[in-house]
């Protein structure tokens, strides 16, 4: 079975392909089902939906520890606000309320109280010898 996702690849500077990027989210359609996994393999544990396993591969990005965390921090505060956000845009409570079961589950809340971007390790930047879209 063939799955076909939306990605996108950003390039700044059309003469410097190797300053490519994966594009900021875009299309995306939750699907509500809490399965516990991403659809795609985002770390060293493979699919499954935690931090830490993002964390584990974020220099497949080109992210350092210190600026996944960062990120992370950032989303995390933007999350933690969800459920006023919603309330502001019209989102019904009952709606609220479904959804309060899977963004604040007990699995996802914790990993959000708990992380900390503090006890990242500072690891040195690996020199890359060949760009894959150069």
């Amino acid at each position: 079975m063939t799955t076909k996702k939306n990605h996108s690849l950003l390039l700044p500077d059309p003469s410097n392909r190797s300053g490519m990027r994966l594009a900021p989210a875009y299309d995306i359609l939750p699907t509500n089902s809490g399965q516990g996994h991403q659809e795609f393999v985002c770390g060293l544990d493979g699919r499954d939906s935690t931090l830490d396993n993002a964390m584990s591969q974020c220099e497949a990005f080109g992210l350092s520890p210190q600026e996944a965390a960062g990120e992370v921090s950032a989303v995390i505060e933007v999350v933690n606000t969800w459920k006023d956000h919603f309330l502001a845009s019209g989102v019904s409570a009952s709606d609220i309320k479904l959804l309060e079961q899977h963004i604040d589950a007990e699995v996802l809340l914790s990993q959000r109280q708990q992380f900390d971007p503090a006890r990242i390790e500072v690891s040195p930047r690996k020199k890359t010898t060949k760009k894959p879209f150069a």
